[in-house]
C-alpha cells in the first residue's frame, strides 16, 4: 500500500477561532481537561486522545462550519495509521458537513515514515481493538455535540474487518438508538479465516507483506484457526451476519474492483449476499477499469508487469489517494448520502473509468 503522496496538513488540538467547544461530559472516555470541537474550520484537523478500556488512544476528527448532519467514522487498512485519513477527515466534514474521525487502533505498532515516504506505516491486525476505539470515539461525539444526525461507519480493506465488528457490536447512542445508521465496507477484508490462510500461502514465497500479516493475524487471534477457532470466528465478519441484521442499519454500501490484487474480490461477494439474504437494504458497486485515475494493486499486474505493462484496471485503492477509482467511488456514495441524493439501496451497479460509465440497476430487497 503506496504512501508516496505528500500532505501539508495542519493539525490541532483545539479549535481555532470561532469554533464551538463542548467539554466532554462526565463519564466520557476523552482525557481530562480535554474540549471537542462540535464546529470550526473544516480544514483544520485536531488530534483526538482518549483511554478506552484503560489503555491511551489517538486519532484525528475535523468539523463543519455548522451544526453536523451527523457522524462519520472512517476505519483504516492494514499498514495504514489514523495519519493516513487526515486529507480524508477534512475532506469529508467540510463537503459532506459532518464531524469525520479516523482513529489509530490500540496496540498497533506504528513506525515513523520510511525513507521517500511521508506517513506513518503500522504492523497489526487490530481489528477488535480498532472497532472498540470507533466506536468509544463515535459514542463520545453523540454525547458531547448531539447531532441527532445521519452516522456512518466507513471501512476500507481492513478496515471492513474492523467496521463490520462495530456493526456486529450493536453499538447505541445516547438515547438507546443505533449509533451507526449505515456502512460503508470498501474492497472490505471481511474473512479473516480466508484472509489468513492466503497470506499464509503467499508467505511461502518469500512475500515480506504476506509474512507480516500472517503473524499479525496470529497475534491478535492467539494462533491459527486451528488452534484459535472462536477468536477466528468472532471476527470473521461473513460469520457475524445475523448480529449485523440485528444492529438496525438502515443501509449497506459495498465498493470493490474487480482485479483487487490484495483482498480477493469473492470475500465482497461473500458479503452482498449474506446482507441481502437478510434483507439489509445493500449497494453494491463492482469497479472496472481505472481510466485516468492512480492505478491500484491488481492481480493482473502479476503477469502484465513481466511484459512491461500496466493493468487497465482499478484494483486495489491506495487510502492516501484522491484519484483512484475504487476509493473515490466510495468517497461518492458518502456525499450522495450527506447531500441529499441517493442512500444505499438494493441496487447493483458497474462503474468503468475508460468509458466513464456508471450503470446502475435497482432490485427487490
Amino acid at each position: 500500500m503506496k504512501r508516496a503522496l505528500v500532505l501539508a496538513v495542519t493539525v490541532a488540538t483545539a479549535a481555532a477561532g470561532t469554533a464551538a467547544l463542548a467539554s466532554a461530559p462526565r463519564g466520557a472516555t476523552a482525557n481530562p481537561h480535554s474540549t471537542l470541537a462540535c464546529t470550526g474550520d473544516p480544514s483544520v484537523a485536531h488530534r483526538l486522545d482518549i483511554t478506552v478500556a484503560g489503555t491511551k488512544t489517538f486519532g484525528f476528527y475535523a468539523v463543519p462550519r455548522k451544526p453536523a448532519k451527523g457522524i462519520v467514522v472512517f476505519d483504516h487498512g492494514y499498514s495504514h495509521t489514523a495519519y493516513s485519513w487526515i486529507q480524508h477527515v477534512e475532506q469529508v466534514a467540510n463537503r459532506d458537513g459532518v464531524i469525520a474521525i479516523a482513529m489509530d487502533y490500540r496496540f498497533q505498532h506504528d513506525s515513523p515514515p520510511a525513507k521517500g515516504e511521508s506517513l506513518p506505516s503500522s504492523r497489526g491486525w487490530r481489528v477488535s481493538e480498532g472497532a472498540q476505539d470507533s466506536i468509544a470515539a463515535a459514542q463520545l461525539f453523540d454525547k458531547t455535540c448531539r447531532t441527532g444526525g445521519v452516522n456512518t461507519i466507513y471501512g476500507v480493506s481492513m478496515g471492513g474487518n474492523t467496521s463490520g465488528l462495530v456493526v456486529a457490536s450493536k453499538p447505541t447512542r445516547a438515547n438507546g438508538k443505533p449509533l451507526f445508521d449505515y456502512w460503508f465496507a470498501i474492497e472490505p477484508a471481511v474473512n479473516v479465516t480466508e484472509t489468513w490462510a492466503e497470506a499464509t500461502l503467499v508467505a511461502k514465497s518469500g512475500n515480506a507483506f504476506a509474512v507480516n500479516a500472517t503473524a499479525d493475524i496470529e497475534e491478535e487471534t492467539g494462533g491459527t484457526p486451528a488452534t484459535a477457532t472462536s477468536a477466528y470466528q468472532s471476527r470473521t465478519v461473513v460469520a457475524r451476519i445475523n448480529d449485523i441484521a440485528a444492529a438496525g442499519l438502515k443501509g449497506v454500501a459495498v465498493v470493490q474492483g474487480v482485479d483487487d490484487g490484495l483482498v480477493p474480490y469473492n470475500q465482497s461477494r461473500e458479503l452482498v449476499a449474506e446482507l441481502r439474504a437478510n434483507r439489509i437494504p445493500t449497494t453494491d458497486v463492482t469497479v472496472l477499469t481505472r481510466g485516468s485515475g492512480e492505478a491500484g494493486t491488481t492481480l493482473s499486474s502479476n503477469v502484465l508487469s513481466q511484459a512491461g505493462q500496466e493493468s487497465p484496471f482499478a484494483g486495489h485503492a491506495s487510502e492516501v489517494s484522491n484519484t483512484q477509482l475504487v476509493g473515490v467511488t466510495g468517497f461518492d456514495l458518502l456525499d450522495q448520502l450527506y447531500n441529499g441524493k441517493t442512500p444505499p439501496v438494493c441496487a447493483n451497479s458497474v462503474r468503468d473509468g475508460d468509458t466513464g460509465s456508471w450503470d446502475t440497476a435497482t432490485q427487490p430487497c
